[in-house]
């Protein structure tokens, strides 16, 4: 950020995403996207690390535990509506009412989603 940017936000000039940098546009642009990439390379070796755990037990005449996706599920649902709800607070204090807003929007109704999922699974179940 130049100077004058940075001296006009830090007076309350509430210029938003659209006076930023190119660099910090892009920056905050991608956060989205980069948290989506990490999640996958993590759940990918988590779920790797797990078939060889689990294919380790069958090869040594085990039987590996039954898996209990519904806890987890709870907990991906209720960590992608707070991240969600953080980024759009952010975003909303930050920006304004603009697009950006879609940065928070998105993985709040996908952490309501999930966590909708497992209560109707839940309650189906019983």
């Amino acid at each position: 950020m130049t100077l004058t940017t940075a001296a006009g936000l830090a007076a309350g000039s509430r210029g938003g995403f659209v006076s930023m940098s190119t660099a910090a546009q892009v920056l905050i642009a991608a956060l989205p996207l980069v948290a989506v990439i990490v999640l996958g390379i993590l759940s990918y070796f988590y779920f790797l690390w797990d078939y060889r755990k689990n294919k380790l037990i069958i090869e040594k005449n085990g039987t590996p535990r039954e898996r209990n996706i519904d806890d987890k599920l709870l907990l991906l649902g209720v960590v992608a509506l707070f991240v969600g709800l953080g980024l759009l607070i952010f975003f909303a204090l930050y920006a304004g009412i603009s697009s950006s807003l879609l940065g928070g929007i998105i993985p709040t109704m996908t952490g309501a989603g999930i966590i909708t999922h497992y209560l109707l699974i839940r309650k189906l179940r019983k």
